[in-house]
């Protein structure tokens, strides 16, 4: 169980511990891999935003590294943006926390039997959602990232060879998708969740790769 709110993962995994023996709680990104590489979970239930860094981006290394535990994600974030980030991090359910906690029971057998589940209320909305609005394009992870480096619009717009008034646009939709009003909040946003990457963190995997070519 991890979830940098000790009440809520102490009184979660109290329920949880009922039905399935035993329950270690971490509270931080570096906790959770550390744990999982150390074999000591058969399952991970997750919230999404923690220190140092997101579960998204814990999961997408302990995918990297060859992590097959299934993951549940445990959010108040109902935004199919979201919810597709973290399916395509490596996550095999995803339960809104404000679930009954039946739903959860369910969400975990189901990817104990090595299925997916994402709340079937969720499921709905993800599903009449066009597929354009529930993930990042390419292009927006490129401004967001340049964004994150401290870049002004301009100089952005020249590094990825578009018009100042495309990267506004594509800034504009960003703060629309998280919800901000700001260029720093939808920064700071945007790694609080783990759509961009936050340094050294993800740098590791990275630097990996770019060695074994």
């Amino acid at each position: 169980m991890a979830d940098e709110h000790r009440c809520v993962a102490e009184g979660l995994a109290g329920l949880i511990a009922k039905r399935t023996g035993s329950v270690r709680i971490v509270h931080d990104g570096e906790a959770l891999i550390g744990a999982v590489l150390a074999d000591e979970a058969d399952l991970v239930i997750t919230d999404i935003a923690m220190p140092p860094f997101s579960a998204l981006q814990a999961l997408r290394r302990l995918r990297h590294e060859g992590s097959t535990v299934p993951v549940v994600v445990l959010s108040t974030h109902n935004e199919p943006l979201i919810v597709r980030e973290a399916m395509q991090a490596g996550a095999n359910g995803y339960v809104l926390k404000q679930s009954p906690s039946s739903e959860l029971f369910i969400a975990i057998g189901e990817v104990a039997a090595g299925n997916q589940f994402i709340s079937p209320g969720l499921m709905a909305t993800v599903l009449q959602t066009p597929d354009t609005l529930h993930r990042l394009t390419r292009r927006q992870r490129d401004v967001i990232d340049l964004m994150a480096r401290g870049r002004r619009t301009h100089e952005i717009a020249a590094d990825l060879g578009i018009s100042v008034r495309t990267v506004e646009s594509h800034r504009q939709s960003l703060l629309d998708l998280l919800g901000v009003h700001s260029g720093v909040a939808l920064i700071r946003e945007a790694e609080r969740l783990g759509l961009i990457p936050l340094a050294p963190y993800d740098a590791a995997p990275a630097a990996k790769d770019e060695a074994a070519s």
